[in-house]
């Protein structure tokens, strides 16, 4: 028998002698707006402690099914954050009853009513494994979850020059049931990580202009390469926003850490097309991909005297501009990876060799959609994990036996 308070009906359902039903289950809708999650979203756990992991859908629609009386755990990491109902705290397990009902603390919830005072709060902090990449700064950015924690993102970064060689994460294969649309944050952060720079301020347009006609020596070369809008240095995500299913590991990706200068038209161009071929075939292959992505050596630009000048965005040989993006994907299982590369220079006038860091397969990846010859767009092509580590040492050794097509 069911009990209902009407003033509250949208959200608690008083349960008098209700066992829980077998062979029904619960489902949640993750879709943004849509769906069963209201803002500011909870962290979705299969369990608690170190094995904590986040629960993803079942199927591209966003539908995560759970079974009558198993648990869903749920949290609101950060320092002042908990959940509305405070008497709750931080994390709660959450039994299902049927449908969109669970039980919590003894009390029949709705899975709507599970909404945190805000945002989850998410960190980066240096690891205690050893150096990455020689010498270099291995950096986790994830949440804090009752002492443990859930990693959205590992990264290699160089302290002297701020560069982050390289990214690593896990795209689930059920990808294609991101939250579209879900905000973003109002700004990137730089953490404790900057202490020399104002990064903010390299990133603005009138400082780049400033920048540029004292690399090319001239502000009138500057103002004919550099177009407000259309041709500048965007923050460069180097793990896509998109590439996360929910939108508290989304938001997650804008720490400045996760960022390199990126020409806007090769961003929205071909790397922005490979993003998206990456995360169709991960969905489409059902694979849960190890993805690898950083940078490369760096761009320079015929000054006003036909010399090429190395292109950075502030002084002392920091924040230096990247000639190359490179991609790795890989698949644990089958041991099988590809690599990508991509050109970030839209200003070269002819495509030499040296442009091909290794051989150009990308005639055998069918699934590819891009336009790799575009030069504005930014030149493109795959090649073997092998062969891209010989040019690009960052990349980290992987055990690859064959190419993953």
């Amino acid at each position: 028998m069911l009990v209902v308070i009407p003033f509250l009906a949208c959200h608690i359902i008083w349960a008098i002698a209700s066992p829980i039903s077998t062979g029904i289950s619960c489902t949640i809708s993750v879709q943004y707006k849509i769906g069963d999650l209201k803002e500011p979203e909870p962290l979705l756990l299969k369990q608690v402690g170190k094995n904590a992991t986040i629960w993803y859908p079942d199927n591209d629609d966003g539908t995560l099914r759970i079974s009558a009386g198993d648990s869903i755990y749920l949290a609101c990491p950060g320092k002042n954050n908990y959940f509305q109902n405070r008497s709750w705290g931080k994390e709660v397990e959450a039994v299902c009853i049927r449908d969109k009902v669970f039980d919590v603390k003894g009390v029949h919830q709705y899975i709507s009513s599970l909404v945190c005072k805000s945002h989850p709060e998410h960190h980066a902090e240096y690891t205690s494994t050893s150096p990455c990449f020689g010498r270099h700064s291995p950096i986790e950015i994830g949440f804090n979850v009752n002492g443990i924690f859930i990693r959205t993102i590992e990264l290699c970064r160089d302290e002297k020059t701020y560069m982050t060689y390289y990214t690593k994460f896990m795209m689930t294969k059920m990808i294609e049931s991101y939250q579209r649309g879900y905000p973003r944050p109002p700004k990137f952060l730089a953490g404790k990580f900057y202490p020399r720079i104002n990064i903010d301020y390299l990133y603005k347009f009138e400082t780049q202009l400033d920048i540029f006609g004292r690399i090319l020596k001239s502000t009138k070369l500057a103002e004919e390469r550099l177009k407000k809008s259309l041709q500048f240095l965007s923050r460069g995500h180097i793990v896509a926003k998109a590439d996360f299913v929910y939108g508290s590991q989304q938001r997650s990706t804008f720490w400045y850490l996760n960022t390199a200068p990126q020409w806007q038209t090769f961003n929205a161009g071909n790397w922005n097309s490979l993003e998206i071929s990456v995360r169709r075939f991960a969905a489409s292959r059902r694979l849960d991909l190890d993805v690898y992505t950083g940078v490369h050596g760096q761009m320079t630009m015929e000054d006003i005297h036909n010399k090429q000048q190395p292109v950075y965005l502030a002084e002392g040989a920091v924040m230096s501009v990247p000639k190359f993006y490179w991609k790795v994907i890989y698949d644990p299982l089958s041991k099988r990876g590809t690599a990508f590369v991509g050109l970030n220079d839209p200003f070269i006038t002819l495509v030499t060799d040296d442009v091909y860091l290794c051989t150009n397969i990308s005639e055998r990846i069918k699934w590819l959609n891009w336009r790799p010859c575009n030069i504005t767009l930014g030149i493109s092509y795959a090649c073997s994990v092998a062969d891209l580590r010989k040019a690009v040492p960052a990349v980290p050794l992987l055990d690859v036996i064959d190419i993953l097509m």
